[in-house]
């Protein structure tokens, strides 16, 4: 048997498709935000001199949160911490930006390692403050260096907000599989999320990337690293 491809069961089911891909936006865009925070935080703390409480810390949070599948992290808190009845979407949220929290940690700890250490002694040396020379000098220049790892950390994260569907946020996998199963057409249904998750994250990757200095970083990159 033949099979004829048919997309007209696609089109009735366009605003499942589109409210689906909404919300893979809006738990994508959320998380990063919450992840950039942890990343930042953390990974600052990590790149500390010092041997102390702050840089154990963040060794152990980076450790423990890379080392546990993201598929654990969202059961974790729809689950295990089902008494704080959180909704679908924010345990969704707090479990991809937790787990990619860790990854933008490594992405700025090594970022700030990145940056000449002549850069803040210098900015000491005119008066700055310690704070002042970490906020002007030293995260402009180690954010060019950043930049395409947080693009590619972030491609990464909008394809795991796929793994959502599993804790029953309405994102697009979630509604793909109700459009398949009510449907059956199985290929034309996972052609079309393949196509707007290619196209989502293209955007978002490319548009990171045209971040003043970003290119010129990876133009740096050797072809084979």
């Amino acid at each position: 048997m033949s099979y004829k491809l048919d997309w007209a069961p696609i089109w009735n089911n366009r605003d499942l498709l589109v409210e689906g891909f909404l919300t893979t936006i809006a738990l994508s865009a959320s998380a990063l935000m919450l992840a950039l925070i942890i990343g930042v935080i953390v990974g600052t703390a990590g790149a500390t001199h010092a041997r102390g409480a702050l840089r154990i810390s963040s060794a152990a949070y980076v450790e423990l949160m890379r080392n546990i599948p993201l598929l654990v992290h969202l059961y974790f808190w729809y689950v295990a911490l089902a008494f704080l009845r959180l909704p679908p979407f924010m345990c969704a949220v707090f479990g991809l930006a937790l787990y990619s929290g860790a990854y933008i940690a490594e992405v700025v700890r090594s970022g700030i390692g990145a940056v000449p250490q002549g850069q803040r002694l210098a900015a000491l040396a005119i008066g700055l403050t310690p704070r002042q020379a970490l906020l002007f000098v030293v995260y402009p220049q180690a954010f060019r260096i950043m930049t395409p790892s947080l693009a590619s950390i972030c491609s990464q994260l909008i394809k795991d907000s796929s793994l959502a569907s599993v804790i029953a946020v309405a994102e697009l996998t979630y509604q793909a599989s109700a459009i398949e199963g009510q449907t059956f057409r199985t290929f034309e249904v996972y052609i079309t999320i393949s196509l707007l998750y290619l196209l989502l994250v293209s955007a978002v990757s490319y548009g990171l990337l045209l971040v003043p200095g970003a290119r010129d970083v990876v133009g740096r990159i050797p072809s084979d690293a």
